[in-house]
């Protein structure tokens, strides 16, 4: 509004009567910029609206967003790039993780100086790729079996980076986030209880990642909460990445000058390679007189050749070579699996996930629950990791699946697991009732909200455990399910209590 009356000041007023009207713009114009200075917002002077209309506009300073997510980086990335390298093992990771956050950190400058585009992800497809890129070489990594936990938790975290591509509807960055941020968590969950007491730099690392996730979600509730803020009286997005390359060069170019690549000369050795570099070798090794390098080498008779028959040295010399008995290959007794499959059944509003494994959903499986009403139905798994994102759900059922886990937020049913080995369970939301039946080795995680509300039904079952967060630091505490109890008649009524085991 400040603008639009100083606009209308500068305009020629054709009529003395006018003068009234220009006292009283001149009262409204004195009041604006005291509430603007007092707000700590610049408004354009007159100055600036005269240089536009000749033709010249003055550049605006820095967005504060920008300058809040280089605070952030700062304060957040160094300090688990600092962690990842006192683990020695993940220091192979510390300066991708650095590059994937601050290739965000460019594209949430270029959107602060440009228009937003039609559709968002394909006009920033172009520029994502350093972050692809970084995100590409960490998966590539082979690190120590010990550090798969932290390998997956960096890879959840690192899904966050995916915020500046979602606006609503249908979801929200915060949301999108939060659900990434969850799954991350899972994994720390897991780091934490192994080293506890133990290791405190693995300690430090879940609290680094941890605080990376908590300050972005406070950082996209300041800046972007309804998504990736633009700029809608700015450029193009090609024009000001045009202008950024442009900027970047002569800087470039003058690092170029000062630090020049020194040639360095090639060490003296043999013109060329194989038997031409050897006769070259060989020829300068010849003396005036004729010598060459094999002057003066006995010569081998026959009989002192031990691979001849001839040969008639002491038997003692003769190393005899026994054969190996050669190794037949093992028959592959690998497990059969079907098809895999991942779809959506209307018929009964049900996922249908089976015979999925590590070679079919190498980075795990992720499936968009859009209705309360849906299910998800999980058989014949192995070795994978399924996230079932959305607030609410109807029920899961897990049956026949070995070595899996899947994390889901509100179940309004119950969680199921039936013939099934050594499975893991995440609910970050609340779910009324675990099923267990006919299973061996299960792990469930409670989330805080769920912890009074959940029961545990179980039937011809071993090795379950429960984890849950307990006290007020928030630490997960582990208990086992019982799976011995005593039995008594008395009047004739049979009760049963829990073994002394678990007492």
């Amino acid at each position: 509004f400040g603008v639009l009356v100083k606009e209308i000041k500068i305009m020629p007023s054709k009529a003395e009567g006018l003068e009234p009207l220009q006292e009283l713009l001149d009262s409204v114009i004195g009041r604006l910029e005291a509430l603007e200075s007092k707000v700590g917002i610049e408004g354009k002077t007159a100055s600036a609206v005269e240089g536009k209309e000749g033709g010249t506009e003055t550049e605006s300073s820095e967005s504060p967003a920008v300058k809040a997510y280089e605070e952030y980086v700062q304060k957040t990335v160094i300090p688990l790039v600092d962690a990842c390298n006192q683990l020695g093992e993940l220091e192979k990771i510390s300066s991708y993780l650095k590059d994937a956050w601050e290739a965000v950190g460019t594209i949430v400058a270029m959107a602060s100086r440009a228009k937003m585009p039609s559709d968002i992800p394909s006009g920033l497809q172009p520029y994502l790729k350093p972050v692809q890129t970084a995100l590409g070489e960490i998966r590539k990594l082979r690190l120590d079996r010990a550090f798969d936990w932290h390998l997956k938790a960096i890879l959840e975290m690192a899904t966050c980076l995916s915020w500046i591509l979602v606006k609503p509807p249908p979801q929200a960055p915060i949301t999108f986030c939060k659900e990434a941020i969850a799954s991350s968590v899972f994994w720390s969950n897991r780091i934490r209880k192994q080293y506890k007491g133990k290791d405190e730099k693995h300690i430090a690392f879940c609290d680094a990642l941890k605080v990376v996730g908590s300050d972005l979600l406070a950082y996209i509730t300041d800046y972007h909460k309804t998504g990736l803020t633009w700029n809608p009286k700015g450029k193009s997005l090609a024009e000001v990445a045009t202008a950024a390359t442009t900027a970047a060069t002569p800087a470039t170019t003058s690092d170029s000058k000062v630090k020049s690549p020194v040639k360095t000369k090639p060490t003296s050795g043999p013109s060329g390679g194989g038997i031409t570099g050897l006769m070259a070798e060989l020829e300068k090794k010849r003396t005036s007189d004729g010598s060459s390098a094999a002057t003066g080498l006995k010569k081998v008779a026959r009989d002192q050749q031990t691979w001849r028959k001839e040969f008639k040295g002491e038997k003692s010399n003769v190393v005899s070579v026994v054969a190996k008995p050669v190794s037949r290959p093992k028959a592959d007794k690998s497990k059969v699996m079907g098809k895999p499959i991942c779809e959506y059944q209307d018929r009964g509003s049900k996922w249908i996930v089976e015979n999925q494994t590590k070679q079919s959903a190498s980075d795990g499986l992720t499936i968009e629950v859009t209705d309360p009403k849906q299910q998800v139905y999980l058989f014949n798994c192995e070795d994978i990791t399924v996230q079932i994102k959305g607030d609410k759900l109807k029920s899961i059922i897990m049956d026949k699946c070995s070595r899996c886990a899947v994390v889901f937020g509100t179940c309004i049913s119950s969680c199921e697991m039936v013939n099934c080995k050594k499975i893991q369970a995440q609910t970050t939301g609340i779910c009324p009732t675990f099923s267990i039946d006919k299973t061996d080795g299960c792990l469930i995680y409670l989330s805080k909200d769920t912890v009074g509300v959940s029961s545990f039904v179980t039937s011809q079952s071993s090795e379950m455990n429960v984890s849950y967060p307990d006290g007020a630091d928030g630490d997960h505490k582990e208990v086992p399910i019982p799976e011995q109890f005593v039995h008594t008649i008395s009047g004739g009524v049979l009760s049963s209590e829990v073994s002394d085991l678990y007492h």
